[in-house]
């Protein structure tokens, strides 16, 4: 009787393979089972960007994928931005086939778990095929800088709403600006992704930057003048005058959340020859001297009044050592940045605005909000006048018993100063501001040596003389 033999089923002849395998490699006869696990060669199967490179050790797999490597170093990127096209290669902006990186991966493949795993896993691989996409290399540093450029020629900065003072110092709109900006971290995604697909032309992110809106600050309250003050200047002055106008002008259109204090030095920042500042006479040590940003002080002085008229509650105010031309006594708010600073706090249950305006030879300060139909009275009580000491310096070139004034004096003060605000006739608030001192200016006069000295030094002998020597006679 013929027996007919049957085929083994396949996966069953796999499993025997395996088991023999084992075996072999318990016993340390299984050479053959190492050397086609062994870890310095790719499995056969895998590719490289469809590039076989199975049964290849690294250098071999690296000198088959050179070219491909190249093709991703010296690819051409367009870049679409709002109205341009940017061409770049991807080595240019730090991006690179990382082939040693791709290939440790491909070799690594097949080479993990037991024995037994590792045969099932070259198995399939080799059935089904297994490709790799190369790694890429990053200069993180390099492609940063890189869209920091490009950001450079994108990016607009949105501006605020504001408002400004109009000739007759009503509130006058100036609308907002929409923005711009590069999504930088969307931006580096997307390259990368486009290398790695092998794509060559993209329209990078940008997004819209909405400004604070006029609409928005009516809604909020910003709707009329409730405080406003004016000083006067010397126009002729011109460093003096250009200094409190740029100082004014760094106060314009500045929106104060309720709750929020406001400080005149962090807003208007340092008065210094780098921002911009000239020259001009300021108050130090009770005595007029030149100095960097004379003139802010009016600045200062005229927004606290406009303060005070608007029914904000003043933090932090000082006022100078000696009587201000420009503003009555109480009245000034000094400030020196790094040192002394006037601030307030927004009281009011809605934002509050600062608007300037230079007109000729006067300065407008305001405060814009919600008007309550308040009624705001500020009074200075001058309660000591305090006398001005009087200085004699003696010049020895001046005739004798001469007097001359040389610097007039004045006297100081002592005032006080008190708010007192009225809603619907009825007085809601009374309450002393401050109290200043101001010191005198001393009265120069130059006086020459007093006379009965110089009439003494008339009367004294002149001295005498040594003898001559003896004539010699002839003999």
């Amino acid at each position: 009787m013929i027996e007919t033999v049957r085929p083994v089923p396949r996966k069953h002849l796999l499993a025997a393979i395996m088991l023999v395998a084992l075996f072999l490699a318990s016993t340390g006869t299984a050479v053959g089972i190492r050397t086609l696990l062994a870890a310095d060669r790719i499995v056969p199967g895998v590719s490289i960007e469809g590039t076989d490179v199975g049964g290849l050790n690294a250098a071999e797999a690296q000198a088959v994928l050179g070219s491909q490597a190249k093709r991703i170093d010296e690819k051409q990127l367009e870049l679409g931005l709002v109205d341009k096209m940017v061409k770049v290669q991807a080595q240019d902006i730090g991006i690179e086939a990382d082939l040693e990186e791709t290939i440790n991966v491909a070799l690594a493949v097949g080479h993990s778990g037991s024995l037994w795993e590792q045969l099932q896993e070259r198995y399939r691989i080799k059935q089904e095929g297994y490709n790799l996409k190369l790694e890429l290399r990053m200069d993180q540093e390099q492609l940063a800088g890189f869209l920091a450029q490009l950001a450079e020629q994108v990016n607009e900065p949105a501006q605020d709403a504001y408002f400004v003072l109009g000739s007759g110092n009503e509130p006058v709109a100036v609308p907002e600006q929409i923005g711009r900006s590069l999504e930088i971290a969307g931006a580096k995604e997307q390259i990368v992704a486009a290398v790695k697909a092998g794509e060559g032309t993209l329209r990078l992110p940008v997004q819209q930057v909405i400004p604070r809106t006029v609409a928005e600050l009516r809604r909020r309250g910003i709707n009329d003048v409730i405080g406003i003050f004016s000083t006067r200047f010397n126009a002729a002055a011109t460093d003096r005058s250009y200094n409190l106008k740029l100082g004014a002008d760094a106060l314009n259109g500045y929106l104060i959340e309720p709750g929020e204090v406001f400080s005149f030095n962090a807003v208007v920042g340092p008065r210094e020859a780098e921002q911009g500042y000239r020259e001009a006479p300021i108050i130090i040590n009770d005595e007029l001297v030149p100095g960097v940003g004379g003139g802010i002080c009016q600045v200062s002085s005229t927004l606290y009044n406009a303060v005070l008229l608007s029914g904000l509650k003043p933090v932090e105010r000082r006022n100078h050592s000696l009587p201000s031309a420009y503003i009555g006594l109480g009245r000034d708010a000094t400030v020196s940045y790094g040192g002394i600073d006037f601030k307030f706090k927004n009281t009011r249950p809605e934002p509050v605005m600062i608007c300037s305006r230079v007109s000729g030879n006067q300065l407008f300060m305001a405060i814009l909000g919600t008007a309550r139909g308040e009624q705001v009275y500020i009074q200075t009580t001058v309660e000591q006048e305090i006398p001005f000491p009087i200085v004699y310096e003696e010049d020895p070139n001046l005739p004798p018993g001469t007097d001359t004034i040389e610097e007039e004096g004045k006297p100081g003060y002592k005032v006080s100063v008190t708010r007192t605000i009225r809603r619907n006739g009825n007085i809601v608030l009374h309450e002393v501001l401050s109290r200043d001192t101001y010191q005198p200016q001393p009265e120069i006069h130059q006086v020459g040596p007093p006379a009965e000295e110089q009439a003494a030094e008339e009367l004294l002998p002149a001295p005498m003389g040594l003898p001559s020597a003896p004539t010699e006679l002839p003999l």
